[in-house]
């Protein structure tokens, strides 16, 4: 993960997830570039509920980590800049839906943070590096 953002591990079990599940249902069904867009997507979701708040470049600068630890970097910017023109007719509402699911699961990690607070005393609205420190097993599938 990048040293610049050690929050990114906090978020990287889920990100990991996504990637294969995203291999696993849309390989050869769609294209690559599209499949690349759906987990930039992905990715923006999960973190929006703990960076929403905070300096819009810092949530970007945030997915692009995330987005990169499994792109190469021919492929990260067009992932994260660019819209490719849909394969299927499904893909477009995909888009949604897959950001949507990554909201839910940011807000699931969010939550289980609350519930760390209430045993543990972490903040649950401390930087994610934070609770990651305490509670690391918390957040691993």
């Amino acid at each position: 993960m990048d040293n610049q953002f050690p929050e990114a591990e906090f978020f990287a079990p889920k990100v990991e997830a996504a990637w294969s599940a995203l291999q696993h249902q849309y390989a050869g069904r769609i294209s690559e570039s599209e499949i690349d867009h759906l987990f930039a997507c992905f990715v923006m979701g999960l973190t929006t509920p703990d960076y929403a708040e905070q300096e819009p470049t810092l949530h970007f600068e945030l997915c692009r980590a995330l987005v990169a630890s499994k792109l190469p970097s021919e492929r990260l910017e067009t992932a994260l800049h660019s819209v490719p023109e849909p394969t299927q007719p499904w893909v477009e509402s995909a888009r949604g839906i897959i950001e949507g699911k990554g909201v839910q699961m940011g807000n699931v990690l969010r939550q289980s943070a609350h519930n760390i607070e209430k045993t543990t005393g972490v903040d649950a609205n401390s930087k994610p590096t934070e609770r990651l420190g305490n509670n690391e097993e918390m957040y691993n599938d």
